[in-house]
């Protein structure tokens, strides 16, 4: 989620002021149906993630994973809300046309998602540094010969 929304802040988003007054509503448009069914698979594995990380810390012995599963819940929750309190509305407007204000509220609200799910990130990779120990120091199966 880390490289794609930071694909779309920077690229897929800074380009909406250059497509025109004209074929701006439909471009919106399908940009936000293509975007949705794009973000649908990954934000659901996020959070199931999420769930299992926060379950495995708090009631599956994980003790040490607490802190990076609160942050990067924490990071989520923004996430969450300013998709939904500024980013959702911001497309139904920029639907009808584009706005130069709401375009602005919209990057910089999405900045902020940004570095949320930057933070996540961080985050995953500070889980997965905690975890390795456990996971590299499986015995290995003995093949039969």
């Amino acid at each position: 989620m880390v490289g794609l929304i930071w694909t779309i802040h920077t690229v897929h988003y800074a380009l909406f002021p250059k497509v025109g007054e004209v074929y701006f509503p439909a471009y919106e448009s399908d940009h936000v149906n293509r975007i949705g069914k794009l973000l649908m698979l990954p934000w659901t594995l996020e959070g199931v993630t999420l769930l299992g990380i926060l379950w495995l810390a708090f009631f599956g012995g994980y003790v040490k994973l607490r802190l990076p599963a609160l942050i990067g819940g924490f990071a989520m929750a923004v996430v969450l809300v300013i998709s939904g309190f500024w980013s959702a509305p911001a497309h139904g407007v920029l639907v009808d046309g584009f706005d130069k204000a709401v375009y602005h509220r919209l990057m910089v609200a999405d900045l902020v998602r940004t570095l949320a799910w930057t933070v996540r990130g961080f985050t995953a990779v500070w889980i997965l540094v905690l975890l390795w120990p456990a996971v590299s120091n499986k015995p290995e199966r003995s093949s039969a010969s």
